[in-house]
């Protein structure tokens, strides 16, 4: 079964099958975050969906993150 998952630093996402851990290629953020977001919605995608879907995630999780504070 296919993962996605998400870059908390930088936002970049991939699709990985077999690691339960991933690291981001782009900024070594260490692990990326699972994704609620499954394999078949991610490739039924486009680029700019993805792009617009990763902001919101980092927008809420940086939310959430100020106000552990």
């Amino acid at each position: 079964m296919m993962k996605i998952f998400i870059c908390p630093g930088c936002g970049r996402m991939t699709a990985a099958s077999r690691k339960k851990e991933v690291n981001c290629s782009r900024c070594g953020e260490l692990p990326m975050e699972r994704a609620k977001l499954t394999f078949e919605k991610f490739t039924e995608m486009d680029e700019q969906q993805r792009n617009d879907y990763s902001k919101s995630w980092l927008y809420i999780h940086q939310a959430g993150k100020k106000c552990e504070k």
